[in-house]
């Protein structure tokens, strides 16, 4: 699988953050490449939605000033501004921010199953932080993928229940790339791009704790195989989403 860059190493990152990074790092590389397609430069004004590694790595392969939305107290980083917001409090419009910015491009990945509230009523105040024809780009797993079918045939559920630590939930709520399709367009958005696929590491799917060990074998197996999926199949969904 590539590498990011040389300045960006899996084995510098320790413990579970180290397991997830390793897992995500093709999905960070499909999703610098996609945004380098979108015409993404230093002038373009990003929000990267769920202030992560990948907010540092879109500033420096662009040497953009990327902001960030999520839980942590406003504040500044050394890759822009950070901007304090519960999407779950999307569901009380007068709760909404209104002093953001807003932006060429936000990037919204692998935040959307985090959430319990109504995917419409995110999107709407996304939508409010998106520049008149600017982009959302919406990153999620694909809820129909083969893997979880096959658990489902076998009679076990290929969804992770709700976790107890409230910081850190798990997943909610998965969808199809139809589901999004419709919700994104009713919440005021147009859709430009659709594209499932696998790119993540399967070596690395086990990434849950320190003790969780790589699967060389099976995991490059997965890495061949999945790829050749049909679409509906596959395991990533990638939205690119003009605001309307």
């Amino acid at each position: 699988m590539p590498a990011i860059n040389d300045s960006f190493s899996v084995a510098s990152i320790r413990g579970h953050d180290r397991g997830y990074t390793a897992f995500h790092s093709p999905r960070y590389v499909f999703l610098l490449q996609l945004l380098a397609d979108l015409g993404a430069s230093e002038n373009t004004r990003i929000l990267d939605v769920g202030r992560s590694a990948l907010t540092s790595l879109i500033a420096r392969r662009f040497g953009a000033r990327v902001d960030s939305l999520g839980l942590e107290p406003d504040g500044a980083s050394n890759d822009g501004a950070h901007f304090r917001f519960d999407l779950n409090r999307a569901l009380e419009e007068e709760a909404w921010r209104r002093d953001l910015p807003r932006y060429d491009v936000v990037v919204m990945a692998e935040v959307i199953e985090h959430l319990h509230t109504a995917p419409e009523l995110v999107l709407a105040f996304i939508r409010t932080l998106v520049a008149d024809g600017g982009l959302l780009v919406l990153q999620t797993p694909n809820a129909a993928s083969l893997p979880k079918r096959i658990k489902l045939a076998l009679g076990r559920n290929p969804y992770e229940r709700i976790r107890a630590d409230a910081s850190n939930p798990g997943h909610f709520r998965e969808y199809t790339a139809n589901e999004l399709r419709r919700l994104a367009e009713s919440s005021g958005f147009r859709t430009e791009r659709c594209r499932s696929g696998y790119y993540f590491d399967a070596r690395y799917a086990r990434h849950r704790g320190p003790a969780d060990r790589p699967q060389p074998v099976i995991g490059t197996l997965k890495n061949s195989v999945y790829p050749l999926l049909p679409p509906t199949l596959r395991e990533g969904i990638t939205l690119v989403l003009r605001r309307a």
